[in-house]
């Protein structure tokens, strides 16, 4: 069944819960305002760090956390703006370092909107070179 409103966004971050917390927080704005949408943070639960450097790159895996983004009312008519939020979203997210995937039924929008999301042909960040590993 697809869901034009709602993307699993996986966050591959050194930050603790609350840092990447805040971080979200100060970007949820994009996607508050009268779209009546809710967000979950989650520590991921087959988080591996070992893997973080395996090629190809493992989204879920290396993933610390996830959140679960999600209209509250199902509006069909709120999709389009919906889903540009969310690719601005995940934008703002990699700003900080962070490598974001989004998954869910729109991330070719996610992927021509910001420049990359995780697909079987281009499964390497761009940010992923340049990023500091433990």
């Amino acid at each position: 069944m697809s869901d034009p409103l709602y993307c699993k966004l996986y966050i591959d971050t050194e930050e603790t819960i609350d840092e990447l917390r805040a971080a979200l927080d100060q970007h949820y704005h994009i996607l508050s305002r009268d779209l009546g949408v809710e967000t979950s943070l989650r520590r991921n639960e087959v988080f591996d760090a070992s893997v973080r450097d395996e090629v190809p790159y493992d989204f879920i895996k290396s993933a610390r956390f996830y959140a679960d983004i999600e209209t509250v009312n199902e509006a069909p008519e709120q999709a389009a703006r919906f889903q540009l939020g969310v690719a601005t979203l995940v934008s703002r997210l990699r700003e900080g370092g962070r490598i974001v995937t989004a998954a869910c039924d729109f991330e070719e929008l996610v992927a021509a909107e910001t420049g990359w999301n995780w697909t079987k042909d281009q499964s390497e960040p761009p940010a992923r070179l340049s990023k500091p590993r433990s």
